[in-house]
């Protein structure tokens, strides 16, 4: 008897494992569902200094090129989206909406709550000034209205929950999400030893909310390191790379952040991702992405207005299966 129930839950745990990711011991499933509560991850070390409080001395938007697209309202919402409605996320009704961009052959889902703040051009441009390399991981994109802006994504399905009207940052930071958990249990970057490493021999992270977790770090450096893409190696007036040159180091050494990935053009990208999206079938070769001028210096009295981050949530499943060990 004893044997038995070994060895279902030896098997159990082996089949979990295969649909799931292990994350500072937490089993995370691949098809988990939202849940209000966050992964439980410590916060950085104390001894990190932010070198902002956030990233509102700078704008992306106005260096990321538009996408051109084609929008098709669906006739039916999607089970995904019709969940919220009815909700605190969305108490009124949903549209949704196809967005092909020129960029990628498969066409992304916005779902459009009718309050939300943004509206679907807004949203729908917004999403197309993601890097087409980063963008191929999100899932559908929920539009949603809040006086107190902020984002989650869930990073089992790369699906991103904005409320409010979103800054650009906030739309990197939260794609950058879904990148890094795109393979579950193959590779998660900022749960490497590479990437813990790099935080330890650091002296500073980008600004305040990266000391949040490792996670957020990464979120964070992702935005600086597209900035320092687009804008000839330099990093916004302000920020330094000295003292986070091991972070700096290590996001430089993923394939995604490299301009021909990152700014191809195209989704079609042959890098063994999960979930590889579709080429468009004609590519505008003039649609480029040019360096720019650096931002100016930031003025010491200016206020934040910028959407605010809120970790992805998460359901956490499994933790019973740690049981066989005390059998």
């Amino acid at each position: 008897m004893r044997f038995s129930l070994l060895f279902f839950l030896s098997w159990t745990l082996c089949f979990s494992l295969l649909f799931s990711s292990f994350v500072d011991g937490h089993l995370l499933p691949r098809n988990a569902r939202i849940a209000l509560a966050e992964l439980p991850l410590p916060s950085l070390p104390s001894n990190l200094r932010p070198q902002a409080t956030d990233f509102s001395e700078f704008d992306l938007e106005a260096a990321l090129p538009p996408a051109s697209n084609t929008l098709s309202q669906m006739p039916v919402l999607p089970t995904n989206c019709a969940e919220y409605v009815g909700g605190p996320e969305c108490p009124s009704s949903m549209t949704a909406t196809a967005v092909t961009y020129e960029d990628c052959g498969d066409a992304f889902t916005v779902c459009r709550c009718d309050n939300a703040n943004m509206t679907l051009d807004t949203a729908v441009d917004r999403l197309g000034r993601v890097p087409v390399g980063l963008r191929r991981f999100v899932g559908t994109v929920f539009v949603l209205e809040n006086n107190a802006t902020r984002a989650y994504t869930n990073l089992s399905t790369g699906d991103i929950h904005l409320f409010g009207d979103c800054a650009m940052d906030t739309w990197i930071h939260e794609a950058s999400h879904t990148f890094d958990f795109a393979f579950f249990s193959d590779f998660v970057p900022s749960n490497t030893t590479g990437w813990k490493q790099a935080i330890a021999d650091d002296s500073c992270v980008p600004d305040s909310y990266s000391l949040r977790n490792r996670v957020e770090d990464f979120a964070q450096m992702s935005v600086l390191k597209i900035y320092m893409l687009l804008h000839s190696g330099h990093l916004p007036p302000g920020f330094e790379s000295a003292c986070m040159s091991h972070q700096l180091d290590f996001m430089g050494t993923l394939p995604l952040y490299n301009a021909q990935n990152l700014f191809g053009n195209t989704c079609a990208i042959n890098d063994g991702s999960f979930g590889v999206r579709k080429p468009p079938v004609v590519l505008d070769e003039g649609r480029v992405f040019m360096t720019v001028p650096l931002d100016p210096t930031p003025s010491p009295t200016a206020t934040n207005s910028a959407c605010r981050l809120k970790y992805g949530e998460w359901t956490l499943w499994g933790a019973f299966l740690f049981l066989i060990f005390g059998l």
